[in-house]
């Protein structure tokens, strides 16, 4: 893709380009993680799952801080590239990269030496212990891989190479999952082999991205003395809201375990499972379409070619809601099969499951809204409305419902927390919208 490509060509095609290898690249994600967890859980056990459980907010930390300087940064540089600036888009990704392993090495450090404490305070036992240090210990020391390998993603696909990140993704997944199989079901190697092969797929996953630096269509460029303080806090605040939907996932998930298990039990929590499972997938592909985009408007952005920047808007938000009402169209025809694909559940935990599914799902509608609107304001470097989206659907709405309605109205209303959240997100995000006209 020559560098005008992203102004001159037909934005249908164009939306294709970076539609495709989006998806595939978060759906790939997405089942690694799904066979992860199923992998610890049989040929570990339920204590390893406990053990993964506890160490997932400082995982989730790591991509967090990934994803926040590296959509933050590789928005920033596109809109330079698009207004010719590549002095400036330089001394954006020397920048971004530098303050990122500064954090990183930093972070890795403090966890490893004091993974014990920090694990206790996560909720950690003495029963689960071993296999939180055996499994901490290796996380907290490569924790930087997980950092850089979103960061270098983003600025990738934001270089015109979208297939070259799919690829990266692809092939570190399946990896992943390859070597889970062998090291902890013929090797024996238990938490140990689960986090290895974590590591080597994040590692090749580094590699396969980093690769694009070396070709003939890589015009990123880092050069040390380029680095400028100043434009550390813009490229955080403007990967804000990714951090903050990193971080959400995991108190969101603590919130409603806490609640679902007071007032439902343990069919409530298989159910919530089941949930989560195919939470993953939606937000995977509802994610990957709407994000597609903003490399290209970014650019078009910093261009000054607003009415391409509005087409290309309209294709990718026409092309999320079609997404939204397949996949609630399948899960609403299919949701007994949905819940038999994850456990087999007894009598009560079917009936419960059928409803709950339908209800929950009901607000993928207002999640494609937030996702839309969220990845859209991102890309036009409106960073305090995409922060406030999050904010409020990822923390504040949810966990004020979590806790209120079942105070008020039967059990089952739980369920019908993330319909609201979403819905009253959505109404926040449209009145931005409307008010934000403006493109700088």
């Amino acid at each position: 893709m020559s560098k005008w490509d992203l102004l001159t060509e037909q934005p249908k095609r164009l939306f294709l380009r970076y539609l495709i290898p989006a998806i595939c690249s978060n759906v790939f994600l997405s089942i690694y993680v799904i066979t992860d967890t199923m992998m610890i859980g049989h040929g570990i056990g339920s204590d390893g799952l406990v053990a993964l459980n506890i160490l997932l907010p400082l995982y989730q930390l790591f991509f967090a801080f990934g994803y926040m300087f590296g959509i933050g940064g590789s928005v920033l540089m596109s809109i330079a590239n698009g207004k010719g600036n590549e002095k400036d888009a330089t001394a954006i990704f020397t920048t971004t990269l530098l303050s990122l392993l500064a954090i990183g090495i930093s972070l890795s450090l403090f966890g490893f030496f004091c993974l014990e404490p920090v694990a206790r305070l996560l909720g950690a036992e003495d029963q689960q212990m071993p296999l939180i240090l055996e499994y901490g210990r290796w996380l907290m020391g490569f924790g930087l891989i997980f950092m850089l390998s979103p960061m270098l993603q983003s600025f990738v696909k934001n270089d015109k190479e979208p297939k070259r990140a799919m690829a990266a993704s692809v092939i570190g997944s399946m990896l992943n999952v390859l070597l889970d199989y062998v090291l902890i079901f013929p090797l024996h190697m238990g938490m140990s082999g689960a986090i290895i092969a974590t590591i080597l797929g994040a590692v090749t996953n580094c590699v396969v991205t980093a690769s694009h630096f070396f070709s003939t269509k890589n015009s990123i460029h880092f050069r040390f003395h380029d680095f400028r303080p100043t434009y550390v806090w813009k490229i955080m605040k403007n990967g804000a809201s990714s951090f903050l939907t990193e971080i959400s996932v995991g108190v969101v998930i603590f919130v409603f375990n806490l609640q679902i298990l007071s007032y439902l039990g343990d069919s409530g929590i298989v159910i919530y499972s089941v949930i989560s499972n195919i939470a993953i997938v939606v937000n995977a592909l509802l994610n990957g379409s709407a994000s597609s985009v903003q490399p290209i408007i970014s650019f078009n952005l910093g261009a000054g070619a607003y009415d391409r920047v509005n087409k290309i808007r309209t294709v990718d938000w026409i092309s999320t809601f079609l997404m939204t009402v397949i996949l609630y169209g399948c899960i609403f025809l299919w949701t007994k099969a949905c819940i038999y694909a994850f456990v087999t559940p007894s009598r009560k935990e079917l009936e419960m499951g059928i409803s709950a599914i339908r209800i929950y799902f009901s607000g993928s509608f207002g999640l494609c809204i937030n996702t839309c609107l969220s990845n859209y304001f991102q890309a036009v470097g409106r960073s305090t409305q995409a922060f406030i989206i999050g904010l409020l659907r990822g923390l504040v709405i949810c966990v004020i419902l979590v806790f209120l309605l079942p105070v008020f109205f039967p059990p089952a209303v739980i369920w019908w927390v993330m319909p609201l959240t979403e819905g009253v997100t959505a109404l926040v995000a449209l009145y931005f919208f409307l008010q934000k006209r403006l493109y700088l």
